[in-house]
């Protein structure tokens, strides 16, 4: 095109046009949103022991879910990429002091509480942000573990009250189980006819000096617990995960395979290294296939560490019936230690439940659950010393542990 006085000011006009044609496009295409959502639990509880004086009934939360508060966000980048974040926190619906951030909060960042939430400061539960488009999603921060959505598509009861969360089944070898790692980072494929795989990773850290508060204590599992998130500031054990899951049509089902490295962390701090290579592997398959008005859920899990001081095996079976504003549901379940102290021994777990919808958010539940915990199994839940001293423990006839709860559980 010749350039000359009689062209150049409708050439100029087209630019501008062009111009403002190109924002409003870049308007249309890079909207954000953030929404607010949560849960809110509480109950009539009643924890016992059997054999001692370790019985106490009262009001409490998270009977049937873990309360909490999300704050999701989204923006379309365009070119089907989108930026997202979520930041959860797990509170406790029963006690100020319990929401007042004093006292041990060192798991409230990665445990979902069956029982009663810790010190329910900001962001103590899932915090992420992260990419999603055609190559899937990545996301950083303290992301929840692939096991943790393999262990909730296995069975009904989440890890509430009946679930055998942190009692028969873990997450990882954390002393509390816990549902992610600090300082992680995870990768989740695209979906092919419902089929994705992710990967996950948090590294070790060993680097801390004597003067340094020292991790929190090891469990029976071995691996010493993530303390805090500050980056070379405090030692971490090391975690990766890989998981596949499936979901199409009435059928959905997960695995994960959880690996723990803990040799040299806690070197500098009184509570001492882990020198064993005690590295724990947990494996988890869940599934479960929707026939009309009932589901069936299953639930299989390997607890090993490298040394074989931990060599379990747990299963459960599981399903839910659903007649018009009624759920009802039910599980067994079983673990035998095939190493330790109790080799040979078997904890079994019997479950049931019901809800009754009073609108699509709000729903009053009945939970129970009985554990006969003869392969000392239990991983982080109540306890009796907790319950009623430690001259209550030296009372046990048996190991025999029972929950029950009725509530409102309520969506928003």
């Amino acid at each position: 095109m010749a350039y000359n006085k009689s062209n150049i000011q409708p050439l100029i006009y087209t630019v501008k046009l062009a111009a403002l044609a190109t924002l409003a496009a870049t308007g249309a295409f890079a909207q954000s949103s953030v929404q607010i959502d949560g849960v809110m639990d509480v109950g009539f509880q009643s924890i016992n022991y059997k054999g001692a004086d370790n019985t106490v009934n009262g009001i409490n939360g998270n009977g049937s879910s873990t309360s909490q508060i999300n704050f999701r966000g989204t923006e379309d980048l365009g070119g089907g990429l989108k930026a997202n974040f979520r930041v959860e926190t797990d509170w406790n619906t029963t006690s100020n002091m319990g929401n007042a951030g004093t006292g041990s909060s060192v798991n409230a960042g990665t445990v979902a509480s069956s029982i009663n939430s810790t010190a329910g400061t900001f962001g103590n539960g899932e915090i992420r942000v992260g990419l999603a488009g055609g190559f899937g999603s990545i996301d950083a921060g303290a992301v929840n573990y692939n096991t943790l959505g393999t262990y909730l598509t296995g069975q009904p009861f989440g890890t509430a009250i009946g679930s055998g969360f942190r009692t028969m089944f873990i997450n990882d070898g954390q002393a509390a189980s816990a549902v992610r790692a600090e300082n992680s980072i995870k990768y989740v494929s695209p979906s092919f006819s419902g089929l994705t795989a992710s990967l996950y990773y948090s590294g070790k850290q060993t680097k801390a000096t004597s003067s340094t508060p020292a991790p929190t204590a090891t469990n029976s599992l071995n691996p010493q617990a993530n303390a805090f998130g500050a980056l070379g500031a405090y030692d971490q054990i090391g975690t990766q995960e890989i998981g596949v899951n499936y979901a199409n049509g009435p059928l959905a089902a997960s695995f994960s395979n959880l690996k723990q490295d803990s040799l040299g962390v806690g070197a500098a701090s009184s509570s001492g290294a882990s020198t064993t290579g005690a590295d724990l592997t947990v494996n988890t398959l869940g599934a479960n296939y929707a026939l009309g008005a009932a589901k069936v859920f299953g639930l299989y899990q390997t607890q090993k560490t490298a040394s074989n001081s931990v060599d379990r095996k747990a299963f459960s079976v599981s399903g839910t019936y659903t007649m018009g504003a009624v759920v009802l549901m039910a599980q067994v379940g079983e673990l035998k230690a095939d190493a330790g102290t109790y080799s040979g021994q078997k904890s079994k777990l019997v479950a049931l439940g019901a809800d009754y919808n009073l609108s699509k958010r709000t729903a009053v539940y009945f939970r129970a659950e009985s554990i006969d915990d003869k392969a000392r199994a239990m991983n982080g839940a109540v306890n009796p010393q907790q319950i009623g001293g430690a001259a209550n423990v030296a009372a046990l006839t048996d190991q025999k542990f029972g929950r029950t709860s009725v509530g409102v559980r309520h969506a928003f």
